[in-house]
């Protein structure tokens, strides 16, 4: 590493800051790098570390994030005496520093193996970027309050439960967006559960994937299905009545609905996200997909492998038993539960993740959004 730029600097800064000790200065570039901040400008007034200590804490809002109504709570009291605790070169800034960080297990685990590579001398780590994204990823989180948060990373195809204590309490399987229709990045809170959901097939996947089929075989396909045809006003349309034929992707005043039960796409149980997206997390009908290593197959929604363990804990109670996904019944009444409180449920893009015990963990980036700035 060139210091050549960092002494010039340090010299201007002993000059200007002179209750900063050497010691202090001398270090902070390298103690940014090592925090998986940037180090490119080292700056020692008030804002340059006022700057590091909120990104070190709460992070930055990744700029794929399509979506984000959660609510936030910044300590800002703690991060300004931290700041103070810099400039006047305290005896335990460091440790102020540090306490900065989340206290989520897997940001942990995360930080830990970096801290371990980086004291080993690999300055210069192939995937840099990655690690750091990973790590503001989880930074951003620590923007929120919430006695669990539900977190899925879409490169690993995993869903992981924290509890207030940042530790991890599930962690499942789940199927995500597939190349073509990618699941998007976004925060939103998961109010309540329902038990077999109809499936209300979005318009997109109404009109160009199954109304070629129907057209073809209305009543056949409709029947394997279980698909009613409903009007603008919600009334089930007999589907003999229909002049499928003339009917088109610009012209298609129906909407389609899968009847609940053991068929249905949605599988038994449904976690509803007030999002704008047509997307949540739900069961399936086809579990066996979970053991597959390529889990990108969904049109956007995340299938969750473990529905009964995350819905118990959701609700704080045993509601569910695992035979309840064993029922084979069809045309059963939904059911809606409430949640006692609403969960975050975030959507990360995270190519890198660590294991307490092998280390750093990469994905692929399947998406391909690790190749453009996230």
């Amino acid at each position: 590493m060139n210091l050549k730029p960092l002494a010039l600097t340090i010299l201007v800064l002993l000059t200007c800051y002179p209750k900063a000790g050497a010691q202090h200065l001398s270090e902070w570039k390298t103690l940014l790098h090592r925090s998986g901040l940037d180090s490119t400008d080292v700056r020692l007034d008030s804002t340059g570390i006022s700057r590091a200590a909120y990104e070190l804490a709460y992070g930055n809002r990744p700029d794929r994030l399509s979506y984000w109504q959660l609510p936030e709570q910044i300590d800002s009291g703690k991060v300004n005496q931290v700041v103070e605790s810099i400039r006047q070169n305290a005896p335990d800034w460091l440790t102020q520093w540090h306490s900065l960080e989340p206290r989520f297990e897997p940001y942990r685990w995360l930080q830990t193996s970096l801290d371990s590579l980086l004291a080993n001398g690999h300055d210069s780590l192939p995937r840099w970027r990655e690690i750091r994204n990973a790590l503001n990823a989880y930074r951003w989180l620590n923007r929120l309050v919430s006695d669990q948060l539900v977190v899925v990373s879409i490169p690993s195809a995993t869903l992981r439960v924290l509890n207030r204590q940042g530790k991890e309490v599930l962690r499942c399987r789940v199927i995500v967006g597939s190349l073509r229709t990618p699941t998007p990045l976004f925060g939103a809170q998961l109010t309540r559960i329902i038990t077999y959901p109809y499936w209300n097939v979005p318009r997109s996947i109404a009109v160009n994937e199954l109304l070629p089929k129907i057209k073809r075989n209305p009543a056949g396909v409709l029947e394997a299905m279980k698909l009613q045809v409903l009007d603008a006003r919600g009334r089930v349309v007999a589907p003999e009545s229909i002049a499928w034929q003339s009917l088109s992707a610009h012209h298609f005043p129906y909407r389609l609905r899968q009847s609940t039960g053991c068929d249905n796409a949605l599988g038994l149980m449904k976690f509803d996200l007030n999002s704008p997206f047509d997307i949540y997390l739900h069961d399936t009908n086809h579990r066996a997909l979970f053991n597959q290593a390529n889990r990108f197959l969904s049109h956007g929604c995340i299938r969750v492998a473990k529905p009964i363990e995350l819905a118990n804990l959701l609700l704080g109670r045993p509601v569910f038993t695992p035979a309840f996904l064993e029922s084979r019944q069809v045309q059963v009444p939904s059911r809606t539960i409430p949640l006692p409180q609403p969960v975050p449920v975030v959507i990360q893009y995270t190519t890198v993740e660590a294991e307490p015990t092998s280390g750093l963990v990469y994905y692929p980036d399947v998406y391909g959004w690790q190749k453009v700035k996230l």
